[in-house]
């Protein structure tokens, strides 16, 4: 059996430093345990499996939001527009006011299991908890899909080199619908 063997010459700002240039979809990852509504801006979320449907988030352990969810064991998945930079800035408490209820901003709904849905998300994943799997300061929770909510025809909103940004480029002139019209895979 092959040892693992921790390579401590990497640190910790030469790795977010690194990290920051993988550009990635912002999201707004969202549940509800009881009466508590709680959710988290991030970028850690990837499709996991179409059959059956699947996806992941990784959630830090140090939020309100990883508790939410390890008790609800539902999640939403929101996909963000370009045009809801603010709302992403609201849940990743880069606008101050810690103690405003941050879904006071937008138009929450429920679809399937409880956890409340971005109605304007570019598109928003309902997910009833799979799986969470620990790893030092976070989880990877995978979340079973139970309805899918798709807007389209919007920009997405992206995080790159510590900024948020969206696509450009030789599409543009083009409606999204004819881009997005066949799949690619």
């Amino acid at each position: 059996m092959t040892e693992f063997h921790r390579d401590s010459r990497v640190n910790a700002d030469r790795f977010r430093d690194g990290m920051a240039l993988l550009t990635g979809a912002v999201n707004i990852v969202a549940t509800r345990s009881g009466d508590v509504r709680s959710g988290l801006t991030a970028s850690a979320v990837c499709s996991f499996s179409a059959e059956p449907p699947r996806l992941l988030a990784c959630i830090n352990f140090s939020g309100n939001s990883f508790q939410q969810i390890a008790e609800s064991r539902c999640m939403s998945v929101n996909v963000l527009a370009q045009s809801q930079e603010e709302l992403a800035k609201r849940f990743a408490n880069m606008l101050g006011g810690e103690d405003e209820d941050r879904f006071d901003y937008g138009n929450w709904i429920e679809l399937t299991t409880g956890a409340p849905v971005l109605e304007a998300a570019l598109a928003a994943f309902d997910c009833s908890v799979e799986e969470m799997l620990v790893a030092h300061t976070h989880a990877v929770i995978i979340g079973e899909v139970k309805d899918v909510l798709v807007n389209g025809g919007m920009k997405p909103l992206l995080y790159s080199n510590r900024a948020f940004t969206t696509t450009k480029g030789q599409y543009d002139e083009f409606p999204l619908d004819y881009i997005m019209a066949e799949a690619w895979y």
